[in-house]
């Protein structure tokens, strides 16, 4: 027989809802019951006469139920209007592109309702919601009964035009709903948000939105329309979604775990650019920033009395920093805990100042390439490292410590130095002056970061808690070049002295105990 409720996408009681070419059919089951009796018939009569022809008989027997269903669409009479409720009609009726469908005092399964976006023109009307589709479960409830079910908002891909004109006419926060996750990714689907009026329970785990072409966010950018999100955990946006940053709300009860904006083209985000005011990202522990959206940072503010947790900016091509608007000749930086800079985007370093009311846990720099630094590196102008308790320059990045200036009335609490690769400290051993580092707590120099050691100039009343040096014999073979107890390192703590004994002749330091008095040097014979 013809699998009725197999061929529908949605069904209500007997009735079921199947996409036809044409539009939306809306059939009743019982319509189809007596043809399903007379191809009982045929079948039976066909296995009596040539059962081995059977499954070939059953084929065209479902084939002539198929057109049947077919030739019913082309005879229906579609009608201009429809008011869509739970107490569905029993006959059968084509919803086309001509029918005026309206939503309203009532919720629908969300895959319902993206299929009358596409073949009907939708009017929302009050108190209308979606809800999670579920198969074999009634897809229309009356507003007073509503589930209020979480589901996926999902698509990929391009949306009709009629569609979208159906989008335009929806008046904004008119479609409640609650939300699991949103991803939608290329899509024009990107204008439905701001028409959504999210249950302000709803906990999203993603909302991702990407975008390739600027129609696909077009709207809503021209019409600064707000998009509240609800309680999100975790938001992504990418292309010119990155845009609609500016435009989005969460609930101040909750925050967001993680915001992540990247984007490959400058034109992506050019209206942020554009904009004279910084904007606000609310209550948000983590931020990343990749590629273009790097440039965006400027215009970043933090919620008044809220630190962010950790700040990552990528930068995988150096025009994402030179983006940054030339009026920006120094980023002040507040309220942020870690801040993390990776390959091209050193190049933000000199124009970073720490507020004065900040102070800065981490300062964690990376850069896997020479160009990612070269930038810093050919400034004149040293720039001044203020308020950050540790820091740690890792690959090329180690070069930069020569341009870094730290005030001497600052005590940095970690300083933590990887170099895996002999050029990674090429540059600044090729420089003639020396690298001030100031009043330090705590040192680490790794590989081939210890040939730096004999450049470096320490506060003479520093005392550090912890100096450690691993390396090879090969990574620190600057350091024999030295003048045996020429490398001075004020004083250490015994306990935290940690170097090869092959570099110790080399190095000159006063040992104490945790009073700061000066003691002997531990030495073990095996």
């Amino acid at each position: 027989m013809f699998d009725l409720a197999h061929e529908a996408f949605a069904k209500h009681g007997d009735s079921f809802f199947l996409e036809e070419s044409g539009g939306v059919l809306l059939v009743s089951k019982a319509l189809l019951e007596k043809r399903h009796k007379d191809i009982q018939k045929k079948e039976q009569s066909l296995y009596e006469q040539r059962q081995e022809a059977l499954e070939v008989a059953k084929q065209r027997v479902f084939e002539e139920a198929n057109e049947e269903i077919s030739a019913l669409v082309a005879q229906l009479q579609t009608p201009a209007t429809f008011s869509l409720t739970p107490a569905l009609p029993n006959e059968t009726i084509l919803l086309t592109d001509q029918t005026t469908v309206t939503l309203s005092n009532i919720e629908i399964s969300s895959q319902l309702f993206l299929v009358l976006l596409e073949k009907t023109r939708v009017t929302v009307g009050e108190s209308f919601s979606i809800a999670e589709h579920t198969d074999n479960e009634d897809c229309i409830r009356e507003s007073g009964m509503a589930r209020n079910s979480p589901f996926r908002l999902e698509r990929q891909g391009v949306v009709s035009n009629f569609a979208l004109e159906n989008i335009k006419r929806i008046p904004p926060s008119s479609i409640g709903c609650s939300l699991k996750e949103v991803g939608l990714t290329e899509t024009d689907l990107i204008n439905i948000l701001p028409k959504l009026r999210i249950h302000k329970d709803s906990k999203v785990g993603w909302f991702i939105v990407t975008a390739a072409e600027k129609e696909h966010v077009g709207p809503i950018l021209a019409q600064g329309q707000t998009l509240y999100v609800g309680r999100v955990k975790k938001i992504a946006l990418g292309g010119y979604a990155v845009s609609i940053v500016v435009n989005l709300r969460t609930n101040e009860d909750l925050e967001v775990e993680d915001l992540i904006l990247d984007s490959t083209g400058k034109e992506h985000v050019a209206a942020v650019l554009e904009q004279e005011k910084p904007f606000c990202v609310g209550r948000v522990k983590d931020i990343t920033l990749g590629g273009y959206a790097v440039s965006i940072f400027p215009k970043l503010g933090i919620r008044k009395h809220y630190k962010l947790r950790e700040l990552w900016l990528n930068a995988s091509e150096e025009e994402n920093v030179s983006a940054i608007p030339t009026q920006y000749k120094t980023i002040c930086v507040e309220r942020v805990k870690n801040i993390n800079i990776l390959d091209y985007a050193a190049g933000i370093l000199p124009k970073l100042i720490i507020h004065e009311d900040c102070e800065v846990e981490l300062l964690n720099l990376s850069a896997n390439r020479k160009e990612h630094v070269a930038a810093v590196l050919e400034q004149e102008k040293m720039f001044c490292v203020e308020r950050v308790k540790n820091m740690r320059l890792c690959g090329y990045a180690v070069s930069v410590i020569s341009k870094m200036s730290i005030h001497e009335d600052y005590r940095v609490e970690n300083l933590k130095m990887y170099a895996e690769k002999e050029e990674h400290v090429a540059a600044v051993l090729a420089q003639g002056q020396t690298i001030c580092v100031g009043r330090v707590k705590n040192m680490g120099l790794w590989g081939y970061a210890a040939n730096i050691l004999p450049k470096m100039r320490i506060h003479e009343d520093n005392i550090m808690e912890e100096f450690v040096l691993t390396a090879a014999r090969e990574h620190y073979s600057r350091i024999f070049g030295e003048e045996d107890n020429s490398i001075e390192l004020r004083k250490i703590r015994r306990d935290g002295f940690d170097v090869p004994s092959g570099t110790k002749k080399k190095l000159r330091y006063t040992l104490v105990d945790g009073r700061g008095k000066e003691v002997e040097e531990n030495f073990f014979f095996f």
